[in-house]
């Protein structure tokens, strides 16, 4: 039995002489919250549709719970909760009505609807009008919408988009508690990767259709080496000695940068000074997360 609950291979969309997603080989864990990441236009949209079938992958496979998609379409759907873009409601019911709407099409019973209205904390607004709703209950009331029948997979595409930093902060604590409270799979797709970071046991990160990195963040931080910066005089000349004493060395500015952690820092200070060079600054320069997703990003564009 495969040891992914989602998997793609191959999988790839055109429209035309557009094409969103390519090659693409996901591969996401049974009980994890795997974060789905990428600029707006990476293609994380049409990837979710095509995994929830709402639109067919022009080449490739989506395998859900070991199964292909396209032969067990129905039976594989029975079992997964989404909320692709902006959630749908009618505005003049009231939340518990519209979840009632849902829950009357899935032949569920009318305790299905208080469950999931308590999960999202909704219930002492569950007979206010959704029109009156603020925009990050009507994520919730959609997310709530999405919990409804106990799915094995929920599926969450920028469920925080537009949303201020307390509605952020709602749903990212609904998010992580999902997996422990309701032994639940979460894919949450975002293109801020601050959010991503604090929700998500992996990451895949997608630019221009493509899977540019897959895994946890910690591989993901490991990507970036940590450097000294150098501030010395003359600068050439201390450069061209850190050079003869083997380390590798870049100019950007007016500093050096070698590939050496901050335990060094003093040693190559002592050196520099010994042999005549003043040195104003020495630091650890080490990439964020965020530099790292962007230099993917941009070293993308540039293939």
């Amino acid at each position: 039995m495969t040891k992914f609950l989602i998997e793609t291979k191959g999988l790839i969309k055109q429209f035309k002489d557009f094409v969103p997603v390519r090659n693409l080989d996901l591969q996401v864990k049974k009980g994890e919250v795997y974060g789905f990441l990428g600029p707006n236009g990476a293609g994380k949209t049409t990837t979710i549709r095509m995994l929830l079938g709402l639109i067919k992958p022009t080449a490739g496979e989506v395998y859900i719970f070991g199964k292909p998609l396209a032969q067990n379409r129905i039976e594989i759907l029975k079992k997964v909760g989404s909320m692709v873009e902006s959630p749908s409601y009618y505005g003049h019911l009231t939340g518990f009505e519209n979840l009632e709407v849902t829950g009357k099409l899935l032949g569920l019973e009318p305790g299905e609807i208080d469950r999931v209205l308590e999960i999202v904390r909704l219930t002492e607004w569950k007979d206010k009008q959704v029109r009156k709703y603020s925009l990050g209950m009507k994520q919730r009331l959609g997310i709530a919408q999405a919990l409804l029948g106990r799915p094995e997979l929920l599926i969450l595409d920028e469920p925080t988009n537009g949303l201020d930093p307390a509605g952020i902060h709602e749903i990212r604590d609904l998010i992580i508690s999902l997996p422990r409270q309701m032994n639940m799979t979460v894919l949450v797709s975002s293109h801020i990767l601050s959010e991503i970071e604090l929700v998500a046991d992996r990451v895949g990160i997608i630019h221009m259709g493509k899977l540019l990195f897959q895994g946890g963040l910690q591989e993901l931080r490991e990507r970036s080496k940590a450097r000294l910066r150098i501030d010395a005089q003359p600068l050439l000349e201390a450069g061209n000695y850190l050079l003869h004493e083997g380390y590798h060395v870049e100019k950007e500015e007016t500093s050096l940068y070698i590939d050496a952690a901050a335990a060094n820092a003093a040693k190559v200070n002592r050196k520099l000074v010994e042999n005549g060079y003043e040195v104003s600054h020495i630091s650890e320069d080490k990439k964020s997360l965020e530099d790292i997703f962007l230099r993917l990003t941009e070293e993308a564009k540039s293939l």
